[in-house]
């Protein structure tokens, strides 16, 4: 995605000069639907019919193509049958029509024949520079100014509430229950893009669009998946410098597609991994429902995302404050004690047999002594050592009107975060609460699970907003070959960062016995082909060797798996076995969407039976290592386990951060796998490599 890319959607949301081609005077067929949403909510604009065979349609002029209006037309909105597309585009570049939706299907989704004409779409957005939203999408709407471009069913009876949460996604459907959602919740829209086949303006274009907006506070998005890695990644990072929550909603957690290969990390590093290795490093938020995406919003959008995670609760529930302190904690978040000065407070407040403790429990004696219930609230609420307030409520319909008016004065009072779980709530408390910026929710995980979300999401935004462009060195190449370990620490020596033990490869069992000239048992021996990966699977490894016998009846071995087997061997590695205190696998490797990435984790035969790893997209610094490898469950071990020595972190990072810059500057080599990488102290050994490189 380029910049002007970016730009190209920019104006087409800001169209105010409207054609619709293939107009339809009846408001409930798919052309007639956008005109009537648009008359019926008060477009800040103009809308042009278009339409051959009328006049006049909805009560507007009609037009019979768009080379006969005259004057400039903005936007043009296409629902004509699929072979008419191409030459409605081709008229309205000609006269002068520089932004369009396509809302007609029968393209890459239909056929063969429909690919065809999609990509002629895209080759005429690219000759001509112009905007084409589609084809086969739901259409585009902005708030601000009343632009409905859009067939959706969810604009039948909701009004258009203008707001600031933004909406870009791949399914129509999918994006139609959102906007339903979220009007009805009155949160307010700002800017909605349905993609549709993305023959031009693609997801990473339209979330590019939604955090340069200004009406756009927070940012929602569902993928299936993504054509353009940087031009995202780049979208991503550009609402974190802008301080935009992104939330996503990604279909598709299995790895299909992503072939293992002759590696460990081919299959480690699968699809929905690599996405939500992107989602972790560039600041988005993975959520599993449009539910749970408007939930975590609605506090941004109220302007009640605390600035840590130390919450103080209040319960009219006993049962209740214990089960938020259990979510509260499990999510990630604390709840501090109360310093003495707070503590005192709540002491004159609370009855005898209240403890002011947090969770704090008013019991049901808020019902007879309201004053109670205000007291305590506005005194937790402006407890310094909190950062948020979580007020339960269940029912209590009688006394609403009194916890409303509470819970105003005490948010007006401390002006913190204030977040109510209210039970049985009226649709009109609700209301008013949620207008005043206090979201409400109707029990407890739904509050928990948004609170956590929008934590996690304010650091992963600060650590994303410092990000770079993504590097240079593409994807995967088409055809690649696997080398062989001697071949492949070859390569790692020339790129350096690590050391590689010791070895001679013979070509025979006489030449073993010169082996032991030069090195320093105990050896391993190892059998050198391409078309043998996984050696030790296959009995292709022999340890343990201490003289020149066992080398030497190890290579006779050795040579004759390979015989049996009819694989081409480049002869028999023989290398002085390294003592280590900890085994890791490292593989890089170039993701066919986001290019090159680092997988590190646990290594070692466990690898498979219990996969403990890392990854992320490169460029990475010494530093994003360290804390990669800090994020494994066995971390632990890196610190000293039964008496071993603690290992050096930065030694490690520092020499995976070296192969990094050059694997990702060297298009030519498409994985590099380290299996197993270990370490002593500050030593760090490559005891296997597989390189894959790009086929000649």
């Amino acid at each position: 995605m380029t910049a002007n890319t970016r730009e190209k959607i920019t104006k087409l949301m800001a169209a105010t000069r409207v054609a619709v081609v293939g107009a339809s005077s009846d408001p409930g067929k798919l052309t007639g639907r956008p005109i009537a949403y648009m008359l019926e909510r008060g477009f800040k604009g103009e809308i042009i019919p278009i339409n051959p065979s009328r006049t006049e349609i909805q009560g507007l002029r009609a037009y019979p193509s768009l080379a006969a209006v005259d004057r400039p037309i903005d936007l043009a909105l296409i629902g004509t049958a699929a072979e008419q597309v191409e030459p409605v585009v081709v008229e309205g570049i000609a006269a002068g029509v520089r932004s369009f939706v396509v809302l007609s299907s029968g393209f890459s989704e239909h056929n063969a024949e429909g690919a065809r004409l999609q990509a002629r779409l895209t080759e005429l957005a690219r000759q001509h520079d112009v905007a084409i939203v589609g084809p086969n999408c739901l259409g585009v709407i902005n708030a601000e100014t009343g632009l409905i471009a859009s067939f959706t069913t969810a604009m039948e009876e909701n009004a258009l509430t203008p707001g600031g949460f933004g909406f870009a996604t791949q399914s129509g459907a999918l994006g139609a229950y959102w906007l339903d959602l979220v009007l009805q919740g009155g949160l307010g829209v700002s800017r909605w893009i349905s993609t549709g086949n993305e023959c031009d303006i693609d997801l990473a274009a339209a979330i590019g669009m939604l955090a340069d907006d200004p009406m756009t506070k927070v940012i929602g998005a569902y993928v299936e998946d993504v054509k353009d890695g940087p031009a995202f990644r780049a979208a991503l990072r550009d609402a974190a410098r802008a301080n935009k929550p992104v939330f996503i909603i990604k279909a598709g957690r299995s790895a299909a597609g992503a072939a293992a290969a002759a590696s460990h990390t081919g299959a480690m590093a699968g699809e929905d991994r690599v996405y939500q290795a992107c989602f972790d490093q560039y600041g988005a938020i993975r959520v599993a429902s449009v539910s749970e995406m408007i939930d975590a919003a609605k506090l941004v959008l109220h302007d009640a995302v605390p600035t840590a995670g130390k919450i103080g609760v209040l319960s009219v529930s006993g049962g209740a404050g214990v089960l938020l302190a259990d979510a509260i904690e499990t999510a990630g978040l604390s709840l501090p004690a109360f310093t003495e000065r707070t503590a005192a407070a709540l002491a004159k407040a609370l009855p005898g047999f209240s403890k002011p403790q947090n969770p704090v429990d008013l019991t049901a004696n808020v019902i007879a002594k309201t004053e109670l219930f205000r007291e305590t609230l506005a005194v937790v609420s402006a407890a310094p050592e909190l950062d948020a307030t979580i007020l339960f409520i269940g029912l209590m319909h009688s006394i609403s009107d009194v916890f409303t008016e509470s819970i105003l004065a005490a948010r007006a009072k401390s002006g913190r975060p204030f977040i109510v779980v209210w039970i049985g709530a009226r649709p009109a408390i609700v209301a008013q609460l949620n207008a005043a910026g206090i979201p409400v929710y109707p029990d407890i995980p739904q509050a928990i699970t948004a609170l956590a979300y929008v934590c996690e999401g304010r650091l992963r935004r600060l650590r994303a907003a410092k990000l770079g462009d993504a590097p240079e060195g593409g994807r995967a190449t088409a055809r690649s070959v696997t080398l062989s370990e001697w071949q492949s620490k070859a390569r790692l020596r020339e790129m350096g960062g690590v050391t590689l033990p010791a070895g001679v490869l013979v070509g025979s069992a006489e030449g073993g016995a010169t082996v032991m000239a030069g090195l320093t048992g105990p050896f391993v021996a190892k059998l050198q082909s391409a078309e043998m990966p996984h050696k030790s699977e296959h009995g292709g490894v022999v340890l343990g060797l201490r003289d020149t016998a066992s080398v030497t009846e190890a290579v006779r071995k050795l040579a004759r798996i390979g015989q049996e087997r009819g694989i081409s061997c480049e002869g028999v590695l023989i290398e002085e076995m390294v003592g280590f205190d900890i085994e890791l696998i490292v593989g890089f490797r170039r993701d066919p969407v986001f290019g090159p990435l680092l997988m590190v984790g646990r290594g070692g035969v466990e690898v498979e039976l219990d996969p403990d790893f890392a990854i992320a997209l490169l460029p990475l610094s010494p530093a994003d290592i360290v804390a990669m490898l800090k994020s494994l469950r066995s971390a632990r071990l890196f610190d000293g386990f039964r008496g071993r020595p603690p290992v050096d972190l930065d030694a490690i990072a520092e020499a995976l951060a070296r192969i990094g810059v050059r694997f990702a500057a060297d298009p030519g080599q498409d994985e590099i796998e380290i299996n197993p990488l270990v370490a002593r102290g500050d030593r760090v050994v490559a005891l296997d490599a597989l390189i894959k490189v790009a086929a000649t």
